[in-house]
């Protein structure tokens, strides 16, 4: 139970920098019950709320933003170097996923603006940081 609840209070701290635009980042700092939560932002201007979902049987990883006007969500493809991670795979534990590309963001967000590095960098692939950990704290 110890266990649980540390790791439940625990902050977190996962950086993904894009690799398009490095001045665009998602910092995920908090856990929710279904998802990591954390902001979108373009140096230091916060674009919106942005969640990443971990798989489950029916369903595979996934995004999802909102803002003050709109919600939008897609699937998360994540990777290891160039290939990719999926839960029924066995070559490439969910830890050593060091990127991830999130299906549909970009055209998602250029029906609410025309930030031309922002639509770009959500385009591309975002590196994920060494805060990360498969969703979990990364363990010193």
């Amino acid at each position: 139970m110890y266990f649980l609840l540390a790791e439940i209070i625990q902050p977190i701290n996962c950086i993904l920098v894009s690799e398009e635009v490095p001045s665009i980042s998602i910092v995920l700092s908090e856990r929710k019950s279904n998802a990591l939560k954390g902001i979108i932002s373009n140096k230091k201007k916060i674009k919106g709320n942005f969640y990443t979902h971990k798989p489950t049987q029916t369903k595979p990883s996934s995004w999802s933003f909102k803002n003050i006007k709109t919600k939008f969500s897609g699937e998360a493809i994540l990777l290891k170097g160039h290939e990719i991670w999926h839960p029924y795979q066995t070559k490439i534990k969910s830890y050593e996923v060091n990127k991830v590309l999130f299906s549909g963001l970009s055209s998602k967000l250029s029906k609410v603006t025309n930030e031309k590095d922002l639509l770009k960098a959500t385009s591309g692939f975002f590196k994920i940081g060494s805060g990360c950990y498969g969703g979990r704290i990364n363990k010193v």
